[in-house]
């Protein structure tokens, strides 16, 4: 039987559909999934989604939508030779061994089938071409016709981002926006470089964003810190693409948006806990922390003590 995996609810319901979350999961007769979603652009969708099964299928998965998009998968345990079949265009590619965290990447419009017939445990990244078309455009280039695809391949960057995203599915916790559309950059900017044939992105004009562009953008953030606010949101601001504000802000403060944000996000954080005695709650949200796990283990990671302990240290 396969296992379930909770799947939170989607916070754009009018995202159009495609190989990810819940109909993604149905196509590969399972029952539900985990997953994260952000538009990437507008009604597009950039997801991660997280399949296992611990018996493997008994059928053929049933056939997807031809769709503008790419689906990188990272099997995160080891599938035998013989026990993964593959077919694209109707035509049997052979699989070899696939130990932890081997990497494939499918074009969504070759008409995909797979089978597998053995416990396997996946995670699926859902990134849609015009996305990608506006990372290109961002730097000059014309979209690319052609991603190359590839099944059993090693990509070390793949292995570290994937490792990076387990712990956000698993904690079931909404998460920001922001941190999402950071991801779908990175991602995309990876898949332009090593399977989109560039050997390099042409570097954009240097120099970071103009003052009033900082101003802007450091006032938007703070005006909106207890909101989830997207990239496109802040970019729109300063009168940029969403790729050229992130690298820009990046050149600029030295750390991303979403870096930026939390750190801001801490500081208002323990300014309510030395000044005022509400609960913990209250100082998550009002510090645009969706819930009080999420602000406990941010504040942790990034102070070395729960905010509980951090008070009563400094009160003290």
């Amino acid at each position: 039987m396969a296992s379930i995996i909770a799947s939170p609810p989607t916070e754009y319901p009018l995202l159009k559909a495609g190989a990810y979350g819940i109909d993604f999961a149905a196509r590969f007769h399972l029952s539900d999934s985990s997953s994260l979603t952000t538009p990437w652009p507008a009604e597009e969708t950039f997801a991660v989604t997280r399949l296992c099964s611990e018996s493997g299928m008994l059928d053929r998965t049933m056939q997807f939508d031809r769709e503008q998009a790419l689906v990188v998968s990272l099997s995160l345990n080891t599938i035998p030779r013989g026990s993964y079949h593959f077919w694209t265009e109707g035509q049997f590619r052979e699989v070899p061994f696939l130990a932890p965290f081997t990497t494939s990447v499918t074009d969504m419009e070759s008409d995909p089938v797979c089978l597998i017939t053995g416990p396997f445990d996946y995670i699926h990244y859902h990134v849609p071409r015009t996305g990608l078309d506006d990372i290109a455009k961002s730097v000059g280039i014309r979209p690319v016709g052609t991603f190359r695809s590839v099944l059993a391949e090693t990509d070390p960057f793949l292995t570290q981002f994937t490792k990076l995203v387990l712990p956000m599915l698993e904690t079931g916790s909404r998460l920001p926006a922001l941190l999402l559309d950071h991801l779908s950059l990175l991602m995309g900017t990876h898949l332009l470089q090593r399977y989109a044939g560039l050997p390099k992105l042409p570097e954009m004009r240097r120099g970071g964003l103009a003052p009033w562009q900082k101003r802007k953008a450091t006032e938007f953030l703070s005006d909106n810190l207890a909101n989830n606010i997207r990239l496109h949101q802040v970019a729109k601001e300063c009168e940029l693409s969403v790729s050229h504000f992130a690298r820009s802000f990046k050149e600029t403060f030295g750390i991303s948006a979403y870096r930026w944000l939390i750190q801001k996000r801490l500081s208002h954080a323990q300014h309510l806990l030395l000044k005022t005695s509400i609960p913990l709650i209250d100082i998550a949200l009002q510090s645009g922390f969706p819930d009080q796990p999420s602000f406990t283990r941010v504040f942790k990671c990034n102070l070395g003590a729960s905010p509980g302990c951090w008070r009563k240290q400094h009160r003290d």
